[in-house]
């Protein structure tokens, strides 16, 4: 039987973007796609941890993480043709009125949440651990988008790396509101003489 995923096309460590180059993976391009994969398995692993927990707000906070991982899909489809080659093959592009949209979710968290003026060491619940883990994810992609902003000079990048930059702050802000007020803060007194 035919394979429904496999084409083999890329045994030789290359493969073709939605503008027709053949580019070796380890291209920025590719590692720039790469990076919105695995931004989008971290949101979706955060999503379900939410839904699997049983909070009462689980359903709005799944929301806003389900409308996040399709903007993913217009952030790849614009890294992998960043000379606009073709256009019409992109469902649309990252907007201003995306990044609106980030900054109400944000700022209808931080509205309910009370941050302490501390460093965090670490999560306190699995589904914060889960949107922490997505937030490294998003501050790497955001280095690579950089990346590839530089070496393609064309790539209208602009709203994607603003986006992004927020992005990995509403993930924060996210993370500890997944909390519930049970933040793990740095404790340099552990790592005293007597530890």
């Amino acid at each position: 039987m035919k394979s429904q995923v496999t084409t083999k096309r890329g045994d030789l460590g290359e493969t073709v973007t939605i503008a027709g180059d053949c580019l070796s993976k380890s291209h920025p391009i590719l590692e720039c796609c790469g990076k919105v994969d695995t931004l989008r398995a971290r949101t979706a692993s955060c999503r379900l941890a939410i839904i699997d927990s049983g909070r009462p707000d689980a359903d709005e906070l799944a929301s806003m993480l389900f409308w996040l991982l399709h903007t993913y899909f217009l952030i790849g489809a614009q890294c992998n043709d960043p000379q606009d080659k073709h256009p019409e093959y992109r469902k649309g592009e990252v907007e201003p009125r995306h990044l609106e949209k980030l900054e109400g979710y944000q700022s209808a968290i931080e509205s309910k949440l009370e941050l302490l003026n501390a460093f965090i060491v670490g999560a306190s619940t699995r589904p914060a651990a889960e949107a922490d883990l997505a937030c490294t994810a998003a501050r790497d992609l955001e280095r690579s988008v950089v990346h590839l902003k530089e070496l393609e000079s064309t790539f209208q990048a602009e709203h994607i790396i603003r986006f992004l930059n927020r992005l990995s702050d509403f993930l924060f802000v996210f993370a500890r509101n997944l909390e519930d007020g049970k933040h793990l803060t740095v404790d340099y007194d552990m790592l005293g003489e007597d530890s």
